[in-house]
């Protein structure tokens, strides 16, 4: 007997973020997940990890080679029956010497098509498209660090594509602003080739969390980077060389590379799919946030641990310096009253780092 299950379509399954909200679906023992990845390499520590979901038909992967292609997803919508869908997959770095090529364009090229894919062979059956937008298409970092200022999700980040194109940092904070921006023009308006624009049947939320931290599951000491802790997700890399107090850009006593705000990996699986129990016809933007916090305010669990050579001991930091995030959406729309504190992610991503045989 076929499964009566919503199927729930997951872009970047296997990525540090993807391997959480996979996770924490697969364990609800609610959905079926379909995630599409660029080769099955991508994906055999997963067909090992879940083939007993695999077997009950409750995971299936498919092959899409890049999702940044015109019609990558078409088929895949055409052929199956999705109640929702998950896009988390977007480039993440904040080294480029081509960011529109790298960074803006994948980014803008994937959300599009898989809206594009939704709006043309999805709305009989699909009742909400969410997306994993950044606090990057919120947040003016040219005002940075802006005290005593609260940024909400009425906020958009300024940026322009000449700015975009001149380092990293700005290609990242464009490719998220831009993503977006098209997320909801064409949510709310249709493509501009469509011969009969329309604002779509499927409800559309966008999240924004800012730096995302916690541990990573999508490892094994047998498929750890070979470059060691350097060679982890972006966000993990950063946060074990702040902890380490090997960041060379940043003191130790700053709590995230260049901002204060950050939110559990966990948490923000949770927001992921919190967006599956909202109203059908309710569209959001919800800014996520775990709280303003300090290196120093995580350590103090791993030092009584007896862990040397950490961060930079007495700091003394106050959360007042900076600006913070309003809370009250992730809240009241989707039910994120309490995160794990920063302490707790600081530990267990230093605990899960060192079970790969990282330290």
């Amino acid at each position: 007997m076929a499964s009566t299950k919503p199927l729930v379509l997951l872009t970047g399954a296997t990525g540090f973020v993807g391997a959480h909200v996979l996770d924490q679906l697969l364990r609800s023992a609610k959905y079926r997940v379909l995630a599409p990845v660029r080769s099955t390499s991508k994906a055999n520590y997963f067909l090992d990890k879940y083939a007993q979901d695999i077997s009950a038909g409750n995971l299936t992967f498919t092959t899409n080679p890049d999702l940044s292609a015109p019609h990558a997803l078409d088929s895949t919508l055409k052929e199956n029956k999705i109640s929702y869908i998950i896009h988390l997959a977007s480039p993440y770095f904040t080294t480029s010497s081509n960011p529109i090529e790298e960074l803006v364009k994948p980014a803008v090229n994937a959300t599009r098509n898989v809206l594009l894919s939704a709006l043309t062979y999805g709305e009989a059956e699909l009742k909400r498209l969410t997306v994993l937008s950044s606090f990057a298409s919120v947040v003016d970092i040219s005002k940075n660090p802006r005290p005593g200022y609260k940024y909400t999700a009425e906020e958009w980040d300024p940026i322009t594509e000449e700015q975009a194109a001149q380092n990293g940092v700005l290609g990242y904070h464009a490719s998220k602003t831009f993503a977006e921006r098209e997320a909801w023009k064409l949510h709310d308006v249709g493509p501009d080739e469509c011969s009969h624009p329309h604002k779509a049947k499927f409800a559309l939320t966008t999240l924004c969390p800012p730096m995302i931290y916690g541990p990573p599951i999508h490892y094994s000491p047998e498929n750890v980077p070979k470059e060691g802790i350097s060679g982890l997700n972006t966000s993990t890399m950063r946060l074990m060389n702040g902890i380490l107090g090997k960041d060379p850009l940043f003191a130790p006593k700053v709590a995230t590379p260049g901002l204060p705000a950050w939110i559990d990996v966990r948490d923000t699986a949770r927001a992921c799919i919190a967006t599956i129990d909202l109203k059908d016809d309710q569209s959001e933007r919800v800014l996520l946030s775990g709280g303003v916090d300090y290196y120093e305010d995580g350590l103090k669990g791993l030092r009584a641990k007896g862990v040397q050579g950490l961060g930079e001991p007495g700091a003394l930091v106050n959360p007042a310096n900076h600006f913070s995030l309003d809370q009250s959406k992730q809240q009241e729309i989707l039910g994120l009253k309490e995160t794990i504190p920063f302490q707790r992610t600081v530990e267990d991503t230093y605990e899960a780092v060192k079970a790969l045989g990282l330290l």
